[in-house]
């Protein structure tokens, strides 16, 4: 039997949650995490500042339901992506695709998560990078670690042979190097430069022709 505390929250409730955690990325994004108030944000909603507080009951768990729904949004894109290809090269093309995809069409997010990580200490203690994460997010992150995607190509005979653990860190570290140029150039071509990137690797672990 369900008690009070742990019954599925209601549709209304989730949706109005959804409609503050976007306004709030979006207040973020404009104006900086320091200047982000949750009057600013109730503002952007057009509800009171009790109606933020009653549904996340302070910042804090404001900033850590921002950063679960960044990460559920690029999982959306990345998960189907990977399970849709049925080879290593496949599923490496489309990490390395899904990901300059999902940086090249999330300005916003990017802007607010930059500026978030900058300003915010949570007061659980908590770093930064922890927040978020629930059990099944983290599940998934972990089933899109490239260096699963590397090691099953090697073994299957996909790849050649390379630098297992230092090639999965230079291909984590090209993705993210995007965030800062979508950033500061708006009309950047980051999908031109995730082709670059598939071609890169591509030959990096011998699976380009």
């Amino acid at each position: 039997m369900r008690t009070k505390d742990d019954r599925p929250e209601s549709f209304t409730r989730t949706a109005r949650k959804a409609q503050i955690v976007a306004c709030a990325i979006e207040v973020i994004a404009e104006v900086g995490y320091q200047q982000a108030s949750i009057r600013k944000i109730a503002d952007r909603v057009g509800i009171a500042m009790s109606a933020v507080l009653y549904h996340f009951g302070n910042k804090d768990n404001l900033v850590d339901a921002i950063v679960e729904h960044m990460y559920r949004m690029m999982l959306a894109g990345l998960v189907p992506a990977l399970d849709a290809e049925a080879t290593a090269v496949g599923k490496l093309n489309a990490y390395i695709r899904s990901s300059i995809g999902y940086f090249a069409t999330h300005r916003s997010a990017l802007l607010a998560l930059t500026s978030t990580a900058t300003g915010f200490q949570p007061s659980d203690g908590r770093r930064f990078d922890e927040l978020g994460l629930s059990p099944e997010i983290t599940e998934q992150l972990a089933r899109l670690d490239p260096t699963s995607i590397l090691a099953a190509g090697r073994r299957d005979g996909e790849f050649g042979d390379f630098p297992l653990e230092s090639t999965a860190m230079a291909l984590r570290g090209a993705i993210n190097s995007v965030v800062e140029k979508v950033m500061r150039e708006p009309d950047y071509d980051a999908r031109g430069y995730g082709e670059d990137l598939v071609e890169i690797f591509g030959r990096i672990v011998g699976s380009a022709p």
